[in-house]
């Protein structure tokens, strides 16, 4: 039974799927007898499994290395909206094409509000129909200039609070993962990736965009 067969079945019968998934898994990642009956029965019980199983269940699949840490969300589920995070109409806030109404292949330089995760995904989800067809495996070059993971607020010339760099650590780096994983996915074959970071997080985004 295929993974495929399993999941069309969840809605019907979940004790059947885990057990079947499980059957799956277990063969695929050759474990022992006693290991076997210790996970179904863990299972039955709506147990969690322990931590020592996870590499046995779901071996690593990176062909060189990456990095673990707490939340790391996998990046199928990502591309799932299985964050939470969807793709939203966007909001222009500006349009600039240098006295054009727009270029000759239709296209418009826009400035977009809204949050950079919800863009991201409303760009690869390629349905907007400001950008549908026009940006998704088009990009050449991103740059992105996040947070450094300072835990600060920064202020403007004028005193006011211009934005908070509140998020640290494993949040941190999953944060700007999250967002490389999605852009990656609109950049053209010869697209490039920028990201510009201090030396307190940029030896750890290295491995995350390597892994990517």
């Amino acid at each position: 039974m295929s993974i495929r067969e399993i999941s069309q079945r969840l809605d019907n019968n979940g004790i059947y799927v885990i057990f079947s998934l499980s059957k799956f898994l277990l063969i695929k990642m050759k474990l022992t007898l006693e290991e076997k009956q210790f996970l179904i029965q863990k299972i039955a019980a709506d147990e969690s499994l322990p931590e020592d199983f996870k590499e046995k269940l779901f071996p690593t699949t990176q062909k060189e290395y990456e990095l673990r840490y707490a939340g790391k969300m996998r990046r199928e589920d990502l591309l799932a909206d299985q964050d939470g995070t969807f793709a939203v109409p966007l909001q222009i806030e500006k349009v600039f094409n240098g006295g054009r109404e727009t270029f000759d292949d239709g296209w418009k330089n826009m400035v977009v509000f809204g949050d950079n995760l919800q863009f991201l995904k409303t760009l690869y989800a390629d349905k907007d129909a400001t950008v549908k067809g026009k940006v998704k495996g088009k990009v050449k070059l991103i740059y992105i200039d996040p947070p450094f993971g300072t835990s600060d607020d920064f202020t403007s010339k004028t005193g006011q609070v211009a934005y908070q760099d509140r998020i640290k650590n494993a949040d941190f780096i999953e944060f700007i993962r999250r967002r490389l994983i999605v852009a990656k996915e609109i950049l053209a074959k010869d697209g490039t990736i920028y990201l510009h970071l201090d030396a307190k997080k940029g030896h750890a985004v290295k491995l995350i965009m390597e892994e990517i």
